[in-house]
């Protein structure tokens, strides 16, 4: 886990503390980032999706001889 110094305007810490319900500064930033990384990973699936580089509705049971098992 990394342990990093950084200066934030506090009256942006409190919006923070209030918008995600949490009562530390460290409880304030670690939200966010991980909010932050959570909304950039959802994107990324979405534009996977559009792409075609994902397909959802492909369903493996629906080839020949997939899906069994041989035993």
């Amino acid at each position: 886990m990394a342990r990093i110094t950084v200066e934030i305007d506090d009256e942006f810490l409190a919006d923070v503390r209030t918008e995600f319900g949490v009562e530390t500064d460290e409880e304030a930033v670690e939200a966010a980032v991980m909010d932050a990384a959570k909304r950039l990973r959802r994107r990324e699936f979405s534009d996977a999706i559009k792409s075609g580089e994902i397909d959802l509705t492909y369903d493996v049971r629906d080839d020949p001889g997939q899906g069994t098992s041989a035993a």
